[in-house]
């Protein structure tokens, strides 16, 4: 068999979003005929794990580890940097005084954001699992690398690996870079450093594949470097596994779920806000119910939002129990609040296909989620930033489940399945195998 190394830094047992489709990716490259092995990070006493994962990988899988040296203490420093942010401009916003005249140390302040940037990307992980990487692939020697992002500098590991192996480089975007949600760079040095690496990458790639054919067209507009024949979408999918739903509200609940993480760039206020609203309806009131399963990053208070309806959270769970979750649901919400970046699509989305149950998307009309709700053709869409448009939305869902509406049913499950998906990618790692090789310089 040929060998791909893959690298993935949060590979499960992280138990994070992202995870999910380097994870099954390594699960079934082997039926296609390649061997992978992954090169990752270990995981610490307080990242979110689910240990069950790795009992479905083949046995010969093999996964490498490399410690992560700084990242907990710079996330605690730069969380502490930020309330020190927000309370010297409530104070200075309270007084009313002037800002404060230019410092000698200005500078010098100026450069400690790249200083943090360089320590995270280079010395917490990159260059020790760039090494690890290299000594171990002595013995291993792949055929091809794949590196999977966000995080981007999985592919700082790659793209060095690459060069000093001369091998072919496939990446693999999750997520856009260089602009969206999650690129906020904290100076305009670490901008141009990050930039510098994209187009670094990009230059070496054999391959880019994306998640999103929206992705694709934007990011190739931001890079006219990338030759649209190098340039690939694979979307993620669901693993088509048996699933026993879960649930303990009674069948005559409508109940809608949000299965998935809250955090500043997704919050569930216009959701809890619009739930509200809808049981002005005393018959949505007693039948209907709201439920948000995952890490609720700080919202839980929000319940109040929705005074005597039945909305609740329940906390972050295992891989298996969201599946379980989504598959007893009544309707599944997409959730999405943020107004740029949102040509993704949403990796929980190809699960809620998978469930079979109507599809509340509470996204961006002209986004990702809502080009493949549209595609699929599996439920309603309204506008993340118009409370009214979600109200009437759940009023729709509610009114259909009580008339007893059939399920939706679409023929997603060849075209969306991660066995499927690795076939794609395992096709694209043959064609780049049998072509040939091009110059960094001639791939443009």
């Amino acid at each position: 068999m040929p060998r791909v190394l893959m690298i993935c830094e949060k590979f499960p047992p992280f138990n994070l979003s992202g995870s999910a489709r380097p994870f099954y990716f390594a699960k079934y490259l082997p039926e296609f005929g390649y061997d992978p092995t992954v090169l990752g990070s270990t995981v610490l006493a307080d990242d979110d794990r689910d240990d069950a994962l790795l009992s479905e990988l083949p046995a010969s899988v093999e996964v490498w580890r490399t410690p992560r040296l700084v990242s907990h203490v710079m996330a605690r420093r730069r969380a502490k940097a930020r309330e020190r942010a927000r309370e010297k401009a409530r104070e200075a916003t309270a007084s009313g005084a002037p800002d404060a005249p230019p410092s000698r140390f200005d500078g010098l302040s100026r450069a400690l954001p790249y200083l943090g940037w360089w320590f995270h990307w280079e010395l917490d992980w990159s260059a020790l699992a760039t090494l690890a990487g290299w000594l171990r692939s002595q013995r291993l020697q792949p055929d091809i690398i794949w590196a999977s992002g966000p995080g981007f500098r999985n592919f700082a590991v790659a793209c060095r690996l690459a060069a000093w192996l001369n091998k072919p480089l496939v990446v693999d975007l999750r997520d856009p870079w260089t602009y969206g949600s999650l690129w906020h760079p904290s100076t305009p040095q670490v901008a141009r450093a990050e930039r510098a690496w994209a187009e670094r990458v990009f230059d070496l790639a054999e391959r880019v594949v994306f998640t999103s054919p929206l992705t694709q067209e934007s990011m190739r507009e931001r890079f006219p470097q990338l030759a649209r024949e190098r340039l690939v979408t694979i979307t993620n999918g669901f693993d088509a596994s048996p699933v026993t739903p879960l649930r303990d509200v009674p069948s005559e609940v409508c109940l809608f779920r949000y299965v998935g993480m809250l955090n500043e760039r997704r919050q569930p206020d216009v959701l809890i806000s619009a739930f509200a609203l809808a049981c002005e309806d005393p018959e949505i009131r007693a039948s209907a119910a709201l439920e948000l399963i995952g890490s609720a990053g700080g919202h839980e208070a929000k319940v109040a939002l929705a005074p005597g309806c039945r909305v609740r959270f329940k906390g972050q769970v295992s891989r298996a129990e969201s599946l379980r979750y989504m598959f007893g649901s009544d309707v599944n919400v997409l959730l999405q609040t943020i107004s740029e970046g949102q040509d993704v699509v949403s990796g929980k989305a190809f699960d809620y296909l998978y469930a079979g149950k109507p599809i509340l998307a509470v996204v961006d009309e002209s986004g990702g989620d809502a080009w493949l709700v549209r595609e699929a053709g599996v439920g309603r869409i309204a506008p993340w930033s118009d409370v009214s448009s979600v109200r009437k939305a759940i009023t729709e869902c509610f009114r259909a489940w009580k008339l007893g509406a059939a399920q939706p049913h679409t023929d997603v499950a060849d075209k969306f399945s991660r066995r499927a998906l690795t076939g794609t990618l395992a096709s694209l790692f043959d064609d780049v195998l049998a072509g040939p090789r091009l110059a960094p310089g001639a791939r443009r």
